[in-house]
């Protein structure tokens, strides 16, 4: 045992006051004897003496030891006594932070840096563990499991691919932690590709008196050329492949049947350009590297479906025909009234038709069309106020205004990077029921959306004799847009993603991954390949430069063949005082309980 020592040895003074303890003992009023002859004769019989009967009188007064314990104990709490012990400030909690990104993938000889991670989360699990996974957002994956709890999480792992906020994952590792005592322990290859430097994130959980260690799962120095970057549209498709070696190599680059040679020097970029094809194309290089996850992406495009546009109209607009089929996607037909094909089109576009020659139920004909999912546009011409739409629009116009400015309200695909310019004159007009301002004019809805049945209604309010935005190169393109927003075409941008963008829904969506079948509201997506979502192919792809720097920077923390979980001990006091206390307090309770037992209370 170890000895007992004293923070505070002046403390020991309050040992004095034991003397009045004993002087009252000696001084109390002793008993008078008197003489009776049975008892006389028992005492002559037993020996006694007086030396015997004076010590006995502190040996055998219990009331005395307890009092005389209990001002000990006081007298020792003044002085701080301690023991000193050896703790280990390790061996309460274990954090692991296993990274479990992209760059986890690589080959490393026969097995990976993943499985490598893996095996050594494994040896360095104690009874208590959290277990954070490094990725594009760090995740807490189990809580303060127990070693087989912690186990079964670990072996049922899989790497993602997506990039490596490492920094931050171990900042997530201290908060975990939060005050109480533990290990920080990070295995990784350390190549962090996005938020907080590591080595910044460990000095401040060293700051804290924190222990974290660092294991590297990598190696060697490891060989890889990939596809980092992708230009596409519904044209034409640019891939950038780049050779991250430091020796030249000739790459071939398969997309469908074609196949190209790309000498590519060390540490160098070169591109491939290719007609982008309808639905979804892989390509991939045709080469044996360390890290399989960057020699293939998918890239999708819309299929090219021809809309069935009809113009309704009694003085065709050459600008406005134009610009209807110059995306090439129009099948058109213009109908003048009163003769108004009553088949059903995907898109109704109404303009400069003469109101007295509307027959009866034609509007009503085309909004029943539209609430089973078809498209209307009235385009607001010079007797639009005079006009009865019979419903198609929430709008009543109630005079006009003198120009101004249109304001883009809402950003969407087809009103983004568009500059309408000035007005000179234009409808002042109210809503009847609700409708979306896409833009405006003097707070006047200008561009509105609303809705019949399972249908899109859209006004468009810009008058031909009223603004320039015909003679505008953006002309043409906002009405290919506006169709392709009509008939829920999807754009480049909507159909291909990188891994680690999220996916949101207004409701749960049944969303097909790579690997499973899912029902979320939102979603990660962390694997390269194609989804499926309502009908529609989304190309997921990894394409980040950092992460497919397999070599990254140089090596720090211990090998993962020679890191050795070791604990860190230090040396601590063990204070008497809360015992000496409660000693103490257990000895006045007794003190009471013998003196009502003996009677005298």
């Amino acid at each position: 045992m170890p000895p007992v020592l004293f923070d505070n040895i002046s403390g020991l003074w309050a040992l004095v006051s034991l003397v009045p303890l004993i002087l009252l003992y000696l001084i109390r009023p002793k008993p008078k004897l008197m003489a009776i002859p049975s008892l006389m004769f028992f005492m002559k019989s037993t020996g006694a003496n007086k030396l015997t009967s004076f010590l006995k009188q502190f040996i055998t007064d219990l009331l005395f030891l307890i009092q005389l314990l209990a001002l000990l104990s006081l007298a020792f709490v003044l002085a701080k006594p301690f023991s000193t012990y050896t703790h280990d400030v390790t061996a309460k909690n274990t954090i692991i932070v296993l990274d479990v990104s992209a760059s986890t993938q690589v080959s490393e000889g026969a097995t990976t840096r993943f499985e490598i991670g893996r095996r050594k989360a494994l040896d360095v699990l104690s009874n208590k563990n959290t277990v954070i996974l490094a990725k594009d957002v760090p995740l807490i994956g189990a809580k303060d499991s127990s070693y087989s709890e912690a186990k079964e999480y670990i072996n049922g792992l899989e790497p993602r691919d997506t990039q490596t906020r490492l920094g931050e994952a171990v900042i997530l590792a201290g908060e975990a932690l939060g005050d109480s005592e533990g290990r920080v322990v990070v295995i990784s290859d350390f190549i962090n590709t996005g938020g907080q430097d590591v080595e910044i994130a460990k000095s401040v959980l060293q700051a804290r008196g924190i222990i974290v260690d660092f294991i590297a799962t990598n190696e060697v120095d490891r060989r890889n050329v990939g596809m980092t970057d992708i230009i596409a549209d519904e044209l034409q498709t640019t891939l950038y492949v780049k050779n991250f070696d430091s020796v030249q190599h000739s790459v071939p680059v398969v997309v469908g049947n074609a196949r190209k040679e790309l000498l590519i020097s060390p540490l160098a970029v070169e591109s491939f350009s290719f007609q982008t094809p309808e639905g979804v194309t892989r390509a991939y290089i045709d080469f044996s590297d360390d890290f399989a996850v960057d020699n293939e992406v998918f890239v999708s495009a819309p299929l090219k479906q021809k809309i069935r546009v009809l113009l309704v109209t009694n003085n065709e607009s050459i600008f406005l025909k134009n610009a209807l089929l110059s995306s090439g996607l129009v099948e058109l037909t213009v109908a003048e009234p009163p003769i108004v094909p009553k088949e059903r089109f995907d898109v109704y576009v109404i303009h400069n038709v003469a109101g007295g020659q509307v027959l009866p139920g034609t509007f009503e004909d085309i909004s029943a069309h539209v609430s089973e999912g078809s498209t209307v546009i009235v385009h607001a011409q010079e007797e639009s106020d005079v006009i009865d739409y019979r419903g198609l629009m929430p709008l009543r116009f109630v005079g006009r205004l003198d120009s101004a400015p249109v304001v883009i309200e809402q950003m969407n695909r087809f009103t983004k990077n568009v500059d309408f310019g000035q007005l000179n004159y234009f409808f002042l007009a109210h809503k009847t029921a609700p409708m979306l301002t896409m833009a405006s004019a003097s707070n006047s809805t200008i561009i509105g959306l609303s809705k019949i049945g399972r249908g899109k209604v859209m006004f468009f309010g810009m008058l031909e004799r009223a603004s320039d935005f015909k003679f505008s190169p953006s002309y043409p393109i906002f009405w290919t847009e506006v169709l392709k927003y009509a008939t829920d075409q999807q754009d480049m941008k909507a159909l291909n993603y990188k891994t680690g963008d999220t996916l949101i829904f207004d409701s749960p969506q049944k969303i097909e991954t790579p690997k499973r079948t899912v029902k979320q509201v939102t979603y990660v997506l962390d694997e390269v390949g194609v989804y499926t979502v309502d009908n529609k192919k989304i190309a997921v792809n990894l394409l980040n430069d950092g992460e497919s720097n397999i070599n990254g920077k140089s090596v720090f923390g211990a090998k993962s063949v020679e890191y050795e979980l070791r604990p860190v001990k230090e040396e601590r006091k063990y204070y008497w005082a809360g015992a000496l206390i409660v000693g103490a307090l257990l000895l006045l309770f007794a003190e009471l309980y013998y003196v009502k037992r003996r009677g005298d209370v």
